[in-house]
This record gives C-alpha cells, sequence and structure tokens, in this order.
C-alpha cells in the first residue's frame, strides 16, 4: 500500500520571502521585522511541515500568553484541522470507511493537536502560570515556534532551547521565532550579534501580495514616524528612544557600566 500524501496547497501559498524562511538550513531562524509580512502563517506551516516530515516528531507552539496565541497562531492552526490523507490519488480510508485526517485530535484541555504519523504539537502561553511553559517541564522536542518572541523573555526562549534533543532518525531539531521590531535581548541576541546555525530574514509588507490594495500607503499617512520606519520599514534601531521612560539604550549603558 502506497504512503498517504498531504496536499496543503489550498491553505498555504507561500511568497517569496516566505519560500527563503522555509529553505533555509540553519537550526534557528528570525522570521519578519516588521507588522504584516506573514510571519504567522509562515511558522504555523513550517511547523505543520515538521510534523508530517517526521513522524513521532514533537513540537511546541507558543506567545507570550494564552488568549494572545488563540487570537492570532490558533486561528492559522484551525485552518490544517480538516486535511485528508490521500492515498493512490483517493482519499485514504480507515476499516470502517471513514476518511483518514491529517489531524487526529484537538485536545483544548491539555493544549495539543496530534498527527495520524504520531507527530504531536503542544501549544502554550509561556508566561501563564501552571498552563504555561511549567506545564511542559521535562517535554522532549524536535522543534519549537514563538510567535512574536519580543514579548517573551529570554529565560523562557533559553528553556526550549535547552529541549531540543528528540531522538529521530534524521531529524534535524530546528526553532523558528517572529518578531517586530524593538528594543531587548532579541535585538541583542539575533540583530546586534551573529550567532552560528542561526539566520534574520526580514519579510515587510511590500513583501506580502496578499495584503489589500493600499494598505501600506494607508498606514504611512496615520502612523507616526518611528512606527513606521518600525513597523513598515523593519528598522530595529528607531524605538531605541521612543515610547519608553527610559531609552533602552541608557537601560543597557547603565547595567553594562562598571561600578
Amino acid at each position: 500500500m502506497s504512503k498517504p500524501s498531504i496536499d496543503l496547497s489550498k491553505l498555504y501559498r507561500p511568497h517569496p520571502r516566505q519560500i527563503l524562511f522555509h529553505q533555509s538550513p540553519e537550526k534557528g531562524r528570525l522570521f519578519g521585522g516588521a507588522i504584516r509580512g506573514g510571519k504567522t502563517k509562515a511558522g504555523v506551516a513550517e511547523g505543520i511541515q515538521l510534523s508530517i516530515d517526521y513522524p513521532g516528531n514533537v513540537g511546541i507552539m507558543a506567545r507570550q500568553n494564552l488568549p494572545s496565541f488563540k487570537r492570532t497562531v490558533m486561528v492559522e492552526l484551525e485552518r490544517y484541522f480538516d486535511v485528508p490523507l490521500i492515498q493512490s490519488g483517493e482519499f485514504a480510508k480507515d476499516e470502517r470507511g471513514n476518511i483518514r485526517m491529517m489531524i487526529t485530535q484537538h485536545h483544548a484541555t491539555d493544549h495539543y493537536i496530534q498527527f495520524w504519523n504520531g507527530s504531536r504539537i503542544w501549544y502554550v502561553g509561556l508566561g501563564d502560570d501552571t498552563r504555561g511553559l511549567a506545564s511542559q517541564m521535562g517535554t522532549t522536542l524536535g522543534w519549537f515556534f514563538i510567535d512574536q518572541v519580543e514579548e517573551c523573555s529570554e529565560m523562557h526562549f533559553n528553556n526550549l532551547l535547552g529541549r531540543l534533543s528528540l531522538n529521530l532518525k534524521d531529524i534535524k531539531l530546528k526553532y523558528f521565532l517572529t518578531a517586530n521590531p524593538m528594543p531587548g535581548w532579541v535585538k541583542m541576541r539575533f540583530i546586534e550579534s551573529h550567532p552560528d546555525d542561526f539566520i534574520y530574514i526580514p519579510s515587510l509588507p511590500r513583501d506580502n501580495p496578499y495584503l489589500p490594495k493600499n494598505y501600506e500607503e494607508e498606514l504611512r499617512k496615520m502612523y507616526p514616524e518611528e512606527l513606521v520606519k518600525a513597523w513598515l520599514d523593519g528598522d530595529w534601531d528607531v524605538m531605541e528612544g521612543g515610547n519608553f521612560l527610559f531609552p533602552y539604550a541608557q537601560i543597557r549603558s547603565a547595567v553594562n557600566r562598571e561600578l
């Protein structure tokens, strides 16, 4: 019997920057650096593909808190819930004649989805007390995805990074992040520095062909200059002296000062 196949082409048609993200061989990737560049869609699609390619894979999708996750990442993830398996050009069926599905279970209480091939995706709000990352202590991962990682703490990122140790045949351990430009640890670690086996791939609104006509043009008229540069042009430096009690550059200088 032939191996089941899956057609996701009607759910996701990546634009060129998203294709570059998917094809990049690095273990770690940061994608986006602006609003509406297709960050979340790309992250979800990558997690789905890793779950298909490596049977028994285990991944985590996360945001800072679960309500934000449900309003954004979960909406995109739910689009994949009713994808059928294809076998010999027809819908694959079980012994009862029911169509076999790519995702066999969504456990909303324990926050995971199960794939037909044994792969599983957990989802969490990293900052949510007992329902957050603490509930996944000890989980061994093949990959993780943090959407809007600039909202999260570096401790949470490092915690997940230490769990990338799933031992599957030919598996490639991966982590991928999305972010908008903001001062903080994400900028220091991934934009100002150049970690090994890591790539930053900008994706701006102008790179996304699926946005409404004149979307960016209208925002440029309404946004203040610093938001235009940060959220539309992907400038990571403009917010350094932005709407903060103390500019972030001054905070960094104080932290690094020898006493």
